[in-house]
């Protein structure tokens, strides 16, 4: 009897550690992707300013390459959010953030980008809130 108590209770545990442990996968995955969408639109800023100050000079230039880059990160951020995300929900609330981060540096006027990064920005919040919520 003793020998089936202990199973029981090993069982347990073991189920409560992995539960822990894809809760703390999530709560990195999660920040990681609020952390680079975040560089990114900052990146996107970069860029429309150095394209509005002089769009064939080498700082133009060196800002939409880390614009690139920032935006890979960001893209794989969101890979990674989609493999750990617990719902279609936190997925596409990810999604949604990148997409609305992708367009700022599209923006005609100074105006528009301010509204663009607002959007992303406010995009990015709602999904730490859903993941916020995810990872309790």
């Amino acid at each position: 009897m003793t020998h089936l108590f202990q199973r029981r209770a090993a069982a347990r545990d073991q189920v409560f550690a992995a539960q822990q442990q894809l809760r703390l996968e999530r709560m990195t995955v999660y920040s990681d992707f609020a952390g680079a969408e975040t560089e990114f639109r900052r990146g996107q800023h970069d860029r429309w300013y150095r394209a509005l100050e002089a769009p064939d000079s080498p700082a133009c230039f060196e800002a939409r390459i880390e614009a690139y880059r920032l935006r890979s990160r960001a893209l794989h951020a969101l890979f990674r959010v989609q493999l750990v995300a617990s719902s279609q929900t936190m997925i596409d609330a990810a999604r949604h953030a990148h997409h609305l981060t992708a367009r700022v540096h599209k923006a005609s006027g100074e105006t528009e980008l301010d509204a663009l990064g607002a959007q992303a920005r406010d995009a990015v919040e709602h999904f730490v809130k859903l993941a916020s919520s995810d990872v309790r």
